[in-house]
C-alpha cells in the first residue's frame, strides 16, 4: 500500500513470496503436524493447491481506493469463488466487502506517519461469518427485549388500571353525584364503605377457599387482587370532598360561608340564595387601592387585567400569609378582613391588629421591589401621561369596628 504507484510497484517485486518458499513452507507446517511431539504447537491445517498457487504468483491484483490517491497492489486468497472451501462470493478487492465485514492489519506502531503513508504492508481478513453472528445474536437480544417490553407493559397495564385508572373513573362518579346533589355526599360515603366491607369479606373468602394452583393462575393471568385498597380509596374520597369545599370558598369567599351551608341544607330548590339573613361581626377592615387606575386604564387598555393580577398576587399572597383574607375585589379596589372570633382575647386582637399593620407594610414593600411591576416605570404611554418618574402606587387604609356578614 503506497501514495504513490511507483513505488506501489516497486516494493510489490520485492515483497513477493517465491513459489519454492510456499512450497517450503507447507511442507514444513505438514511435518510439524505429523511429528507427535511437536503437533500441539500449531494447527494450520492444510492449503489447498489452488490457494498455494495464489500465494506464489506475483502481486499483480490491483485495488486502488476511488478516491484515487492510496495505490494497492497484491493478491486475495478468496479472489475467485472455490465451492469447496465455502467461499461463494469472490472478493479480489477490501472494498467488495463493506466496512464491518472487513478489518485490516499494518505495522503502525514502530513507523512514522510520513514512511507509513510512503508505503507499508496490509493484511485484509474477512469477518463476515463473524459479523453474521454477532447479527443473529442482535436479533435474538432484539426479540428478547421486545417479549420483555411487551410482558412488563402487560403488568404495568394491569396496575395502572387497578391503582389509577379506575380509581380515578370512581372518582368522577362520587364528583359529578355530589355536583348534581349535595346532599348525596354523606350517602356516597356510606355506600363506599359498604363495599368496601363487602370487598374485604370476599376477599377473606376466598383466600379461606384458595386452591393449589391459584396462586400461579393468577401471575400467569397478570391477576391481582380486586378492587382498590381501602386507603387510597379513602384518601382520593377525602381529597375530592376537601377540593369540593375549597373551590365552594373560592368562588364565594370566606364572607359567604354561611350561603353556602344555608344553601347545601335545602333540597326543596336547586336555585342558590344568597339573600340570607346576615349577622354582625366584629373585624379589622384593610383597603388598597391602585393610584392613577383610570389613566392605567387609558394607556394599557386590554392589558389592564394582566397589570391588576400581576398586583393581586403580591395582595393576596402577603394577606394570607398574615392570616387575613381577601374579600373582594373591584378593579382598582381591593377589600381585606381580619375576623374576631369570640374565642379572641385582648392579647390576641392586638396581634392580629399588628399582623394587619405589618401585612400592608409588606404589599407596600413588595410593590415597589417587584421586578414585575418595575417594568411599568419604562413604559412610554405611562410617562407621557404621569411624568418619567412614574411608578405602581397603591393607597392603603385600615379601620376596626363591626360588619353585617
Amino acid at each position: 500500500v503506497s501514495n504513490s504507484e511507483v513505488v506501489a510497484a516497486q516494493k510489490a517485486q520485492i515483497a513477493r513470496i517465491r513459489p519454492s518458499t510456499v512450497t517450503a513452507w507447507v511442507a514444513s507446517v505438514k511435518e510439524v503436524e505429523t511429528d507427535v511431539n511437536t503437533a500441539w504447537l500449531f494447527n494450520y491445517g492444510t492449503v489447498p493447491p489452488s490457494v498455494e498457487a495464489v500465494i506464489g504468483s506475483p502481486f499483480s491484483l490491483h485495488c486502488n481506493t476511488r478516491s484515487g490517491t492510496t495505490f494497492r497492489l497484491g493478491f486475495s486468497l478468496i479472489g475467485k469463488e472455490l465451492p469447496e472451501l465455502g467461499v461463494a462470493y469472490p472478493v479480489p478487492c477490501p472494498e467488495n466487502l463493506r466496512r464491518p465485514e472487513r478489518i485490516k492489519y499494518f505495522a503502525n506502531i514502530l513507523t512514522d506517519e510520513t514512511a507509513l503513508r510512503a508505503w507499508h504492508l496490509a493484511f485484509y481478513f474477512d469477518t463476515r461469518p463473524f459479523v453474521y453472528w454477532e447479527s443473529v445474536y442482535s436479533l435474538m437480544v432484539t426479540a428478547y427485549i421486545c417479549v420483555s417490553l411487551c410482558a412488563a407493559s402487560i403488568v404495568f397495564a394491569g396496575d395502572a388500571n387497578r391503582l389509577v385508572l379506575h380509581p380515578v373513573e370512581n372518582m368522577i362518579a362520587k364528583v359529578e353525584t355530589i355536583r348534581d346533589n349535595p346532599l348525596a355526599a354523606m350517602k356516597v360515603a356510606d355506600e363506599e364503605f359498604k363495599i368496601e366491607e363487602m370487598t374485604r369479606a370476599k376477599t377473606r373468602k376466598l383466600e379461606k377457599n384458595k386452591g393449589p394452583f391459584k396462586f400461579l393462575r393468577d401471575i400467569m393471568m397478570c391477576k391481582g387482587k380486586e378492587g382498590p385498597a381501602e386507603l387510597m380509596e379513602t384518601v382520593i374520597l377525602e381529597k375530592t370532598i376537601i377540593k369540593l369545599g375549597s373551590l365552594l370558598a373560592l368562588g364565594f369567599g370566606q364572607a359567604g360561608a354561611s350561603i353556602i351551608e344555608h344553601n347545601m341544607n335545602g333540597v326543596d330548590s336547586a336555585c342558590v340564595d344568597a339573600m340570607i339573613e346576615g349577622i354582625r361581626v366584629e373585624c379589622i377592615i384593610g383597603a388598597t387601592r391602585i393610584r392613577d387606575f383610570g389613566t392605567a386604564t387609558e394607556v394599557l387598555q386590554s392589558k389592564v387585567m394582566t397589570f391588576v393580577n400581576q398586583i393581586a398576587e403580591i395582595v393576596h399572597g402577603v394577606i394570607d400569609e398574615f392570616h387575613g383574607y381577601a374579600s373582594k375585589n373591584n378593579g382598582d379596589f381591593f377589600l381585606m378582613i381580619w375576623r374576631k372570633t369570640a374565642v379572641m382575647d385582648a392579647t390576641k386582637l392586638s396581634k392580629l391588629a399588628d399582623m394587619s399593620m405589618l401585612a400592608f407594610t409588606r404589599i407596600l414593600g413588595a410593590v415597589h421591589r417587584s421586578p414585575v411591576l418595575a417594568g411599568y416605570r419604562g413604559h412610554p404611554g405611562l410617562q407621557q401621561r404621569l411624568g418619567k418618574n412614574c411608578r405602581v402606587h397603591l393607597s392603603s387604609g385600615l379601620h376596626y369596628g363591626w360588619a353585617i356578614e
